[in-house]
């Protein structure tokens, strides 16, 4: 296990630095140029990086907040980052607010009990702008694409995913004592909390289906906002764009799966093989604008 020291410092390089895992990204990035896939995958590491800060358990949560709080504070002050990210930054021009609300987004993990609750969607909404969108901003600034109908993809594309993340780790993370979906839904549909947290490897009950079901298919009308994006982009935009399409094609995938079991999520961890991404990747490459 690493220690708190090598968790918590700044490395001065980040490059090499995270261990790598495997990831929805890979394939998606073989639709990059080489030098735009190089910066692209620093990105990831960087998100990965303050990702495993939040959410490593053998941290204090004090601990976690002051290392977010110092990539905070290096990201404002642009002094103190790594030397290949800060280059990245300014090689991409990439909006230093962005990176900030994806910090602001880990240190909402964190909080002060690490016992996540969302009274409302609004306020679920705001987590998923700065854990997913903003992380979907930055990365058109990589992929080199820009206008109103790209952020607008971005934007509804990263909600989208983020639910589907969020259906998908139920019951991850129940065991961490995390319930990410809104509070007024479990009222809504009859849930108690209790029901989620101590669900392990069960069958949904009947209420807790229709739960799941309403927060699919509330995936699914941002997956449709995003589409309704992308039919306003030119055809230039679509081909920088298709790192991005390639992902949205991953997730519905995963929504799909799940909606087909009746949100099996305690039983079943629901994952894209191999095999189908790079089934995916061939029709995203062949697709006609």
């Amino acid at each position: 296990m690493e220690s708190s020291n090598n968790a918590l410092s700044i490395p001065r390089r980040l490059r090499g630095s995270v261990r790598r895992r495997s990831s929805n990204l890979i394939p998606a990035l073989l639709l990059l140029p080489g030098d735009r896939r190089s910066d692209a995958l620093l990105f990831g590491e960087w998100c990965r990086l303050v990702d495993d800060i939040a959410d490593n358990r053998s941290l204090e949560v004090s601990e976690k907040r002051s290392s977010l709080e110092a990539w905070q504070l290096a990201i404002q002050s642009g002094s103190g980052l790594p030397e290949d990210f800060q280059d990245m930054i300014r090689r991409r021009s990439l909006d230093q607010n962005r990176l900030s609300e994806i910090v602001l987004g880990m240190l909402m993990d964190v909080g002060n009990t690490e016992q996540n609750r969302y009274a409302s969607f609004e306020e679920l909404r705001t987590y998923c702008l700065r854990v997913a969108s903003a992380v979907g901003l930055l990365s058109t600034q990589i992929f080199g694409a820009q206008g109103p109908a790209v952020e607008s993809y971005a934007t509804d594309l990263g909600i989208a995913m983020q639910l589907t993340n969020i259906l998908r780790d139920v019951a991850e993370d129940a065991v961490v004592c995390r319930i990410y979906l809104p509070q007024e839904d479990l009222r809504r549909f009859g849930v108690m909390e209790e029901e989620i947290l101590n669900a392990d490897g069960g069958i949904p009950s009947p209420a807790m289906t229709h739960l799941f079901n309403h927060q699919a298919e509330r995936a699914d009308s941002y997956f449709a906002k995003a589409e309704s994006a992308w039919s306003e982009m030119t055809v230039n935009q679509r081909r920088l764009m298709r790192p991005a399409r390639l992902m949205s094609a991953i997730y519905r995938d995963i929504l799909l799966q799940m909606h087909r079991d009746r949100y099996d999520v305690f039983a079943k961890r629901y994952r894209v093989p191999m095999a189908k991404k790079f089934l995916l990747l061939l029709r995203v490459m062949t697709a006609r604008s």
